[in-house]
């Protein structure tokens, strides 16, 4: 992921894995506040996702950069 001021790009590996994760390409994301929308409408656990996931997915929404 390269940061600069509020811009954010990822990475192709980066969005294949949050797609991978999610069933959603994080393609449009450009800035800060767009990584932030996009992490709160797809990184919310699920009651069916696996233990795994939902642990993945709380650790990318404490970590990602917004």
């Amino acid at each position: 992921m390269l940061l600069h001021e509020n811009q954010v790009r990822l990475t192709p590996r980066e969005r294949d894995i949050l797609f991978r994760l999610t069933g959603s390409d994080p393609h449009y994301v450009t800035t800060r506040a767009q990584l932030k929308e996009w992490a709160a409408r797809y990184l919310t656990a699920l009651p069916d996702d696996a233990r795994e996931i939902r642990e993945i997915k709380a650790v990318l929404q404490r970590y990602l950069p917004f």
